[in-house]
């Protein structure tokens, strides 16, 4: 039997949707909620941060997500990647999520896509709305930054490295462009920007060289070798007197430590404002005097910046 329609100016929702985002529909109505109905995702990557998206924006009633994720799931998704079942005979990322994803919110449509980005970025983004890009390489969140850019799609690209993180989103189009922000590798050690960047800039620089140098992020089984890498990145990227340098590498001590794998307290605090500032954007609200978001675990706080 047909579900019986409620309208409310231009939106139009089921009974059965009406009481799932009962809530939802309080705080922004229907016609905001009308416009989540329509909105389809292209969320790249499944580990941690990926599923903590996932869920936020299947919860909050989108059309539809999907999933992209070439690799096979390994012993460090345990740390923060909670759709995939202990049991799943599953190997690749993507689909080992999507049942437990799909019975997040039956109303959405969540699709498991298992080609690498790489394969098909020129061709496929323009398919969506929005898109969100975590895991993946320095080139490839370029190329999709440029992409997305010319085919004014709002994207969001965001990693997670142990207890910190960071997120980039260009929903206005009038930002500077990810490689004008984060260098390719030619350029890391004379970094030039229009502000002065926060600390933060500079350890997720370092990060993100080490990750496309080395083809993958710091790994426990070898931290004291990438630890050490990580602070002659960072020593190079300063561009300043040794003094200077050396009180920078100091700064983050603390840090060093920490960087490894993704663990959940950072995966739900990223994947929170990630998803929360999409929604937001969607509603017509985004937060459009910044463009990275750092989130610093040391200093127990969250900041936006325009660089």
């Amino acid at each position: 039997m047909a579900s019986k329609m409620l309208k409310n100016g231009d939106a139009e929702l089921t009974v059965e949707e009406r009481k799932v985002y009962d809530r939802q529909i309080r705080l922004w109505g229907y016609e905001g909620q009308n416009k989540l109905k329509s909105l389809k995702v292209l969320l790249i990557g499944m580990q941690g941060l990926g599923a903590e998206i996932a869920k936020n924006l299947i919860l909050s009633g989108v059309h539809s997500i999907t999933l992209k994720d070439h690799t096979s799931v390994s012993i460090l998704d345990r740390c923060s990647q909670f759709l995939i079942p202990r049991d799943s005979e599953e190997r690749n990322r993507a689909k080992a999520s999507l049942s437990a994803a799909q019975k997040l919110n039956p109303n959405v449509k969540v699709i498991a896509d298992t080609v690498p980005i790489e394969e098909n970025v020129d061709n496929f983004i323009t398919m969506y709305d929005v898109v969100i890009a975590t895991e993946c390489s320095l080139s490839t969140y370029k190329r999709l930054s440029e992409l997305c850019r010319k085919a004014n799609i709002m994207i969001f690209i965001a990693d997670v490295y142990g207890l910190f993180g960071y997120f980039y989103q260009d929903v206005n189009f009038t930002h500077p462009l990810y490689s004008e922000i984060f260098p390719n590798n030619a350029q890391i050690d004379t970094i030039t920007l229009a502000k002065k960047p926060p600390q933060a800039y500079y350890l997720t620089s370092a990060l993100l060289k080490f990750q496309s140098d080395s083809n993958r992020k710091p790994n426990p089984d070898t931290s004291e070798e990438d630890i050490e890498e990580l602070k002659s990145i960072i020593h190079l990227q300063m561009n300043s007197s040794s003094d200077q340098k050396s009180t920078a590498i100091d700064l983050f001590e603390e840090y060093y430590g920490e960087l490894f794998c993704e663990l959940s307290p950072t995966t739900s605090i990223l994947g929170a404002m990630v998803s929360q500032t999409a929604i937001n954007t969607v509603m017509n609200k985004p937060v459009s005097n910044f463009n990275v978001f750092f989130y610093d675990h040391v200093k127990h706080e969250g900041t936006f910046y325009l660089l």
